[in-house]
């Protein structure tokens, strides 16, 4: 399944939402929060994958003399 940071955010955020309004029946209550759970590792992979990226990044500018 392939969709961005925000389209992911946006989906946890409303899972979170249906879960904090205490409407859901039990066992949606246990799906909406496994549902969650996967969104928010995958997102947490997408921002830690940039987090390296960008430290990387800065480490070769560090490394890199300035001409």
């Amino acid at each position: 399944e392939e969709w961005t940071f925000e389209q992911g955010m946006a989906e946890l955020e409303a899972t979170v939402r249906a879960l904090e309004g205490g409407q859901l029946a039990l066992n949606d209550s246990f799906e909406a929060y496994k549902r969650g759970a996967e969104l928010y590792q995958k997102l947490k992979a997408m921002l830690d994958g940039g987090i390296t990226m960008l430290t990387k990044e800065g480490e070769s500018e560090i490394a890199r003399p300035e001409q």
